[in-house]
């Protein structure tokens, strides 16, 4: 069964008080899922990630196939497929957290969609915050609806002041560290494959130094900035899986965040045998 997911927060104020909306339907169009989710004090941005979180949480307990995932926030579609990167430490953090959960999934996408087309899950984010509590509408797994769910989650003033000026992306070399497992500890492997080359003279680099290879602790000499940047949260996501997960993590898809570019890369665990990865030509 495959999973259709309409999601939409905003917040009066920005940051103010705010909501989150969200509607999981299968693909014949039955209802799996709709409420709306009261959120405490939150800026639009990150109204917007609590929703998909709130989304795949409940998406998570359904046995799906794919995920299509429908967001009228150009901001965190763009962010999510790496074409934008993303600045406040608080956005970061759900970003992490929405990695993590789709990685953890099945196979899935997102895309931008017109306000219009996104009304419903509009409608039970506003909902949520005109009552200032959770309201679920309908569930599949409960014969009744349920309000107030779970209490909102307060956000300070400075903290989500920091996420207004979020809309645009930065450089890529003012970004982050990135996160480290402890200290000597080795990352599992995950094998990285060009599965679209860049278009001819897109690249800064001057192209990908190699079509295949496998990334532990380091990317390969050469790789373009960018293509570094689009792959590192993915990356990221796939090696800090719990180990119990990381054999059962999916392919995943990720397109270089240069404009033009096109090219695009799979990421996926190199499976373990005797706790010896092999190499992904075996």
């Amino acid at each position: 069964m495959d999973l259709i997911i309409h999601v939409d927060g905003g917040a009066r104020g920005n940051p103010g008080p705010a909501g989150a909306g969200v509607v999981i339907e299968d693909e014949q169009g039955r209802l799996i899922h709709e409420a709306g989710y009261f959120l405490g004090r939150h800026t639009n941005n990150a109204a917007e990630y609590h929703a998909l979180l709130r989304a795949l949480e409940r998406a998570a307990r359904v046995q799906s196939q794919a995920l299509t995932i429908c967001c009228d926030s150009e901001l965190l579609v763009r962010q999510l497929t790496g074409e934008y990167q993303v600045r406040s430490d608080r956005l970061m953090a759900l970003f992490n957290q929405a990695q993590l959960l789709l990685v953890r999934g099945p196979r899935w996408t997102i895309k931008h969609i017109p306000r219009e087309q996104n009304q419903r899950a509009d409608r039970l984010a506003n909902l949520a915050m005109d009552q200032q509590r959770d309201i679920i509408l309908f569930d599949v797994d409960q014969p009744q609806s349920v309000a107030a769910v779970r209490p909102p989650e307060p956000d300070s003033a400075q903290s989500a002041a920091g996420e207004i000026a979020a809309d645009q992306p930065r450089p890529a070399a003012t970004r982050r560290p990135a996160e480290t497992v402890g200290e000597g500890s080795k990352r599992r492997a995950v094998c990285i494959t060009l599965v679209r080359h860049p278009l001819p003279g897109c690249c800064p680099a001057g192209g990908v130094p190699e079509p295949v290879f496998t990334v532990e602790n380091s990317l390969p000499a050469g790789l373009c900035i960018h293509a570094a940047y689009a792959l590192l949260p993915t990356l990221l996501a796939i090696q800090n899986t719990d180990p119990g997960e990381f054999a059962a993590v999916p392919t995943l898809t990720v397109r270089c965040s240069h404009p033009g570019c096109g090219a695009e890369f799979t990421l996926c665990p190199v499976r373990s045998s005797n706790g010896v990865p092999r190499r992904p030509t075996e």
